[in-house]
């Protein structure tokens, strides 16, 4: 009878003691967009290739808003850069603009991000990406060198392909593969680089 009730007491006991046990919830892992990036082309003549993760190289997304109040569209451009840690050259494009009502959404709705990039894949050069697609260049001294919509317009092309929409928790993201070639200026148009065969993979970001 003894045993009994010791046995009893210590089943009860390992039942407390269970019940009192807190299980740790491990979440589902969550799914990352692949967003690879790299640049390469002819600058002046020479090669430039720009690889993710080669030389301190990452692609990051941007974007610049002018909110205006209604009746007006507020409107969003959209830049993406190759850029690095290690060194001074750099690389980004940009397209714009997209309108939007501020007054609704603070952000363009994801079907219009959407909308905008499969329906602007050949776009006009513009000043600043306001109602376009400009390039801006970095050189290894630091000197920036961006395209101008009124200049050597004969030798300005620009075309997006592979465009891609793709989201996670991070954000909404419109993958790309851009072909273009431009001159691009200093600050001053007192001298230009030639850029042919200039091929950039990279995202836009909602």
């Amino acid at each position: 009878m003894i045993f009994t009730r010791s046995a009893l007491v210590l089943g009860l006991t390992a039942i407390v003691l269970n019940s009192c046990i807190e299980h740790e919830v491990i979440p589902p892992p969550s799914s990352m967009v692949d967003l690879s990036s790299n640049f390469y082309g002819e600058i002046d003549g020479t090669q430039v290739v720009l690889t993710e993760n080669v030389l301190g190289y990452t692609n990051n997304a941007n974007k610049a808003k002018n909110i205006l109040p209604p009746p007006d569209a507020s409107m969003a451009r959209y830049f993406s850069e190759m850029s690095s840690t290690e060194s001074m050259m750099k690389i980004k494009v940009g397209l714009g603009s997209l309108d939007w009502d501020a007054s609704l959404l603070s952000d363009p709705s994801l079907n219009a991000f959407n909308e905008f990039f499969t329906s602007t894949n050949l776009p006009a050069y513009s000043n600043d990406a306001l109602t376009g697609f400009e390039v801006t260049f970095t050189d290894a001294f630091g000197t920036e060198w961006k395209s101008d919509e009124n200049r050597m317009i004969s030798f300005m092309d620009a075309e997006f392909t592979e465009i891609t929409q793709e989201s996670d928790s991070d954000g909404d993201y419109s993958q790309f593969i851009c072909n273009f070639k431009c001159y691009a200026y200093n600050f001053d148009f007192s001298d230009s680089v030639k850029i042919e065969n200039g091929v950039y993979q990279g995202w836009f970001k909602r």
